[in-house]
């Protein structure tokens, strides 16, 4: 019976396209009987769409829509989405999805096919077909959030003071003038992947530089021994430490594909001192006046790092130091943090 109807119907819709002007009346409704209590009903807004069924590869359709009639006798719908302005063509695809008896076309052009392609190469997608039915298993492939090159902006303060010989206020940071500056570039491998989450393990490079602006007119002078803090004759106006750092890190990261935080990265970091140099200015526009030498700084910097990723938001950095700042009794026991923003 399916194959009777299926003929019946190939043979009467070709001869709609071929004769619509000859069976329609108004121009707009083309009714087709078939015996006593079949009707086939075509309806379009003018004659000339009735004829722009010629256009469709109507042969295609029923061959790739494999629907039968349900022997539960409910009604079976069957509903063409042109989305766009596009018809079924001989270049298009249907996406067929079929429940509780009724069969949901979806027409798509070739280029749809070839994102589909896209993203199925992408993201290890696999498709299976069963009775009308698609079902797509996706797995993610990881690409860290952090990949790529960024700038890292934010503010230095001491972790750990411990002044000894020294007087706190000498060496007192000014906040927002001590900044810390990053260029990193990150690349990342996968550990494992999943729907909605997936793990990695991030390789870091980055060159950076912390920003040490004293407050008052306080100075840094490198002594035969240790450095020391002097005051200034004049006012200053500017008064800082600068140090530069080549750093490695090594932080595992979780990428989250669903919600409103992106990622979390969680690792350790280790540096080598590459310059460091004071400058002193009198006045904003006046000269300034740099000396290059290591200071007592320790050469190496090591310490532990956090990333949070919020989607719709600048992400959120913390750089902890776990070795000193200066060398042993040269000068102040202080530790750094930096936090900021990645752009």
């Amino acid at each position: 019976m399916k194959n009777v109807i299926t003929a019946i119907v190939l043979t009467v819709v070709t001869s709609i396209a071929a004769y619509a002007e000859k069976y329609t009346v108004q121009g707009d409704t083309l009714i087709v009987q078939f015996g006593n209590n079949t009707r086939l009903i075509v309806q379009a807004k003018d004659k000339s769409e009735i004829r722009n069924l010629k256009q469709y590869d109507l042969n295609k359709i029923i061959r790739d829509l494999g629907a039968t009639l349900d022997s539960s006798g409910k009604e079976t719908y069957i509903y063409i989405n042109g989305e766009n302005g596009r018809k079924y063509l001989k270049d298009t695809v249907l996406v067929i999805s079929r429940k509780d008896g009724e069969v949901k076309i979806s027409i798509n052009d070739s280029s749809a096919e070839k994102k589909e392609e896209k993203y199925e190469k992408d993201n290890d997608a696999s498709s299976s077909h069963d009775d009308g039915k698609i079902t797509r298993s996706v797995t993610r492939r990881y690409k860290s959030p952090r990949n790529g090159f960024d700038v890292l902006v934010g503010l230095n303060t001491y972790a750990q003071n411990t002044p000894l010989a020294y007087n706190k206020e000498d060496y007192d940071l000014l906040p927002w003038g001590s900044r810390f500056v990053s260029l990193s570039w990150v690349r990342g491998a996968a550990i494992s992947r999943g729907r909605d989450a997936s793990l990695g393990l991030d390789l870091g490079v980055d060159v950076a530089w912390y920003n040490l602006m004293f407050d008052g007119n306080n100075t840094v002078r490198k002594d035969a021994n240790a450095i020391s803090f002097p005051t200034a004759s004049n006012d200053l106006h500017k008064s800082k430490l600068t140090a530069a750092y080549i750093n490695l890190s090594l932080m595992p990261t979780l990428a989250i594909h669903r919600g409103p935080i992106s990622y979390l990265s969680v690792g350790m970091y280790g540096g080598y001192r590459l310059d460091s140099y004071t400058k002193t200015q009198e006045t904003r526009k006046g000269r300034s006046e740099r000396i290059h030498s290591n200071y007592y700084l320790n050469n190496f910097r090591y310490g532990f790092g956090a990333e949070l990723g919020i989607r719709h938001f600048p992400d959120l950095f913390m750089q902890y130091d776990l070795g000193e700042l200066f060398q042993t009794n040269k000068g102040p026991e202080v530790r750094m943090i930096s936090f900021g923003i990645r752009l």
